[in-house]
């Protein structure tokens, strides 16, 4: 199955599908602007269509419960979901060891998003949305909570202090840093998480302790 396939889309300027599936990564600098163009463009039209399904579906929703679904379905942690169901790592030239803890599939989402709308109108960009995120715009009655959340609460009706995070190593070039973070609580429990940069270590790190505390809680049970 080619990529277009998989967009139910084909392209009549194939150059834009390329760009959107070209990271800054794989590209000289200066032709990376390109792609983070598109990014840009493609994070505000992705955000408009969802707003809109939102409002539509969720029609006695008070703005601040409609913002914080917008805020889930529009983050880069979601667009890596669809990424992910689309088998987007499949079209890019890079491994797939090497995508993990970065933004880079959630980027070309994004950029996607902006070469369909570019090369076909809104009508297309929308479709394609609606076609990925449609289940979920349905389905969103309750908002999942983050790992960093998910600790922090824990911690705290345990009578515990907040989670620390600190940060123990940066390696790699500049353009491709390496970042890596211990969170840890007042009662011992730690855990290490790595990321592209401080914000993906620190998910990293609280969710590999939140499957510490899991666990623990399942043998005590």
């Amino acid at each position: 199955m080619t990529i277009e396939e998989v967009l139910g889309y084909q392209f009549k300027k194939k150059s834009l599908l390329v760009q959107a599936l070209t990271p800054p990564v794989l590209q000289q600098r200066k032709n990376g602007k390109a792609f983070e163009r598109l990014e840009f463009l493609g994070d505000r039209i992705l955000g408009l269509v969802i707003a809109e399904a939102l409002y539509v579906h969720y029609c006695y929703d008070e703005e601040g419960k409609l913002a914080k679904r917008l805020s889930y379905l529009a983050s880069r942690e979601f667009c890596h979901t669809i990424a992910e169901k689309m088998q987007l790592a499949d079209f890019i030239p890079i491994k797939v060891d090497e995508l993990k803890g970065t933004s880079i599939l959630s980027n070309c989402i994004e950029a996607l998003i902006a070469a369909l709308y570019i090369d076909g109108g809104f009508e297309v960009a929308q479709n394609f949305i609606h076609k990925f995120w449609g289940e979920a715009i349905r389905e969103l009655n309750e908002l999942p909570k983050d790992p960093k959340t998910l600790v922090q609460e824990w911690a705290q009706k345990k009578g515990m202090d907040i989670p620390t995070y600190t940060e123990l190593k940066r390696s790699g070039p500049d353009h491709a840093p390496l970042y890596m973070l211990e969170i840890s609580l007042t009662n011992g429990w730690k855990a290490i998480g790595e990321g592209k940069n401080k914000k993906l270590a620190e998910k990293d790190a609280a969710e590999k302790l939140w499957h510490v505390i899991t666990f623990e809680c399942i043998v005590k049970t």
